[in-house]
């Protein structure tokens, strides 16, 4: 261990600053609080604070960051990796530990390079804590002090701190710079070793036992009706948090229209559109479903995927509630104290997360070569990836289609894989980018991210009897994998369609529907929930729930595969488990609003799923206990 004085580390960081290779930040004060900023003298360091009003995380999760600038003059786009070597000063363990999750988080699966090089390009001088908030209950999340994730660490002994090199980059800035350090004596040991974190609140039990007071509680919809009551859908207490990733995503562009830049800005699950779909469904509807989610996302679903409770006890959350609702101790000590039978507290163990590949959101240039109009709001754009590439797809999986400037929107690819050299995507008419691309001419450019997600497995399906059901713009989606089994017809058994949309004019892709009623090796029936007698539809009228009893399957040997929309699903479900169908038979794709499709922005997830990896095809023995899955 080694100690420097109070007056050495002063001209340290004073050199550092003059020095100019790295930017120099630290905690200062702002008015009657204190936040990190830049620093222009070292004597602007308050290195006595209790907590910042916003988590160093802000220095590689900015709250808005450019992903890329597009130029429409000739439609390409480039991204934008913004770095700054930076070393941040007086990092407290607990934003420490937070910056230890995000870590696992954005590396995990679909690197994040905005984020990854920013904290390599970084050294963190944590501090440990001389005062904390009233707010802070750290010590119980096991934040108090960190063993590791710190480049040095001080502690403050009175006229000097103990400095702890905990890597390599720590080393060579401390040499650099040319601290003058000396060995600590046996006093100065004794007095690090035995320094302990001032505590502001406390849990009533383990935080091991968090998860499972969670799961336990989860239904108990008065305890989260009451006190979510006050919440006024700010989303304050997540957008402070060091812990929170959630992020949407936009376009601007320049003035002068031929340019521009697609950026992110923090999110969060308790905003009130947070899990809105285009065709306007929110699957977290109610104050008290998003204060719910926002709990056991931290202290659950997230330590369920990485081994870790994601609240280090900093109380941010609890300062910045103007109606006093957001205290986790209050809510998980009152969860505590109704919980008839108290859960066993089990330690967790963190996962190791192996960084994946970087992911680039430039999206590829694709060219619109063919266009058709269909039923009453859907288009159909055919396109050619520019590389000369196929898209790769499997039936049900989507892409993010580009119109810069305007935005990006998540649409399932409609044509089978069997169908070379372009793909399909059928568009519905329903915000800015739709509306955009339905005004696209042959020839003009979007841009194309994907293929996300699970798709239908085509192999697994072989020598099965299938049962195709689709409601209105379900069969868009569902159409990649009718039309790879017709055109693979003989590797499949037994093949029935049922179609229904709400009226004759919303039908889609009518000269296929047609044709299907040729082919003497499917069993195609169609309806329409309405009609008028100047439809002249001679079909059957009623929802498609209506067709199912007069189909005769052998259902404990066919696979049902069902898409449409979220209303649709339970009543169809209902119809086949009525015929006997095992749950683990039917197969279902998910609507969410998938806005990033790598698993980072948190707006398509149910309970602990993110859709866009983990789906959106689905079996749904898998997910029929998942609450938020078909709600």
């Amino acid at each position: 261990m080694k100690v420097i004085s109070k007056g050495d580390f002063t001209s340290f960081v004073n050199g550092m600053i003059q020095d100019g290779s790295s930017k120099v930040v630290g905690v200062k004060e702002k008015g009657n609080a204190f936040a990190f900023g830049d620093l222009g003298t070292a004597d602007e360091l308050r290195l006595d604070y209790d907590v910042t009003l916003l988590p160093p995380k802000k220095y590689f999760f900015p709250q808005r960051e450019t992903l890329l600038r597009f130029d429409r003059t000739n439609d390409s786009a480039q991204s934008v990796v913004d770095v700054e070597p930076m070393v941040i000063i007086g990092v407290h363990p607990y934003d420490i530990a937070a910056l230890q999750q995000m870590d696992a988080v954005f590396a995990e699966s679909n690197a994040d390079p905005y984020y990854m090089k920013k904290r390599e390009a970084a050294v963190i001088i944590g501090m440990n804590a001389v005062n904390t908030s009233e707010w802070n209950f750290a010590a119980s999340m096991g934040a108090e002090s960190v063993s590791d994730g710190y480049d040095i660490m001080l502690t403050d002994l009175g006229g000097s701190y103990a400095v702890e090199v905990g890597s390599s980059k720590g080393e060579n800035l401390l040499l650099t710079h040319g601290a003058a350090l000396r060995e600590a004596n046996g006093e100065e040991q004794a007095a690090c070793s035995s320094y302990s974190a001032p505590v502001g609140k406390s849990l009533d039990f383990d935080a091991a036992a968090i998860p499972a007071l969670l799961r336990a509680h989860y239904g108990n919809e008065a305890f989260w009706e009451e006190h979510s009551e006050k919440c006024l859908k700010c989303g304050s207490c997540v957008l402070v948090c060091p812990t929170c990733y959630c992020f949407d995503v936009k376009d601007e562009a320049d003035l002068d229209l031929k340019g521009g830049e697609r950026y992110r800005t923090w999110d969060g699950c308790l905003i009130e559109d947070f899990a809105s779909v285009a065709s306007g469904e929110n699957f977290r509807g109610t104050k008290a479903a998003r204060y719910r989610h926002r709990y056991n996302k931290k202290g659950d679903y997230l330590n369920e995927r990485f081994g870790f409770t994601a609240c280090v006890g900093c109380g941010r959350c609890s300062s910045q509630c103007l109606p006093d609702i957001a205290d986790p101790v209050k809510v998980f000590n009152d969860l505590w104290a109704v919980a008839d039978t108290k859960p066993q507290a089990i330690e967790s163990t963190p996962a190791e997360i192996s960084p994946g590949e970087e992911y680039s959101f430039v999206p590829r240039n694709a060219t619109v070569v063919n266009k058709t109009a269909m039923g009453t709001t859907e288009m159909v754009l055919e396109l050619k990836l520019d590389d000369g590439s196929e898209l790769g797809h499997q039936p049900g999986q989507f892409v993010e289609v580009s119109a810069f400037g305007i935005g990006e929107a998540p649409i399932s690819v409609s044509s089978s894989p069997t169908h070379r050299g372009t793909f399909e995507l059928c568009v519905r008419k329903i915000g800015n980018v739709t509306t955009k691309l339905h005004a696209l001419e042959v020839g003009d450019k979007v841009g194309i991210r994907g293929p996300f997600g699970v798709g239908f497995d085509t192999e697994f399906f072989k020598g099965k009897n299938l049962l195709f059901i689709a409601g209105g713009l379900g069969l868009a989606p569902l159409r990649s994998f009718f039309n790879f089994v017709l055109d693979n017809r003989a590797d499949y058994a037994d093949v029935k369609i049922l179609y229904g949309c709400k009226v004759p004019g919303e039908m889609l892709f009518g000269n296929e529907v047609a044709d299907w009623d040729a082919r003497d090796d499917i069993d195609h029936r169609m309806t329409v929930d309405s009609c008028t007698e100047e439809d002249t539809w001679e079909g059957n009228v009623g929802v498609i729930t209506t067709l199912i009893p007069g189909v005769d399957i052998d259902a404990e040997d066919t696979y049902c595969i069902v898409v449409g929309p979220p209303i649709m699903y339970r009543f169809v479900i209902k119809s086949l488990k009525e015929k006997g169908v095992p749950d683990d038979k039917i197969i279902v794709s998910l609507e969410r609003r998938m806005k990033c499709g790598v698993g980072k922005c948190g707006h398509c997830q149910m309970n602990g799923i993110y859709v866009c990896q983990e789906g959106p095809v689905f079996n749904y023995a898998d997910i029929k206990d998942v609450p938020e899955a078909l709600e």
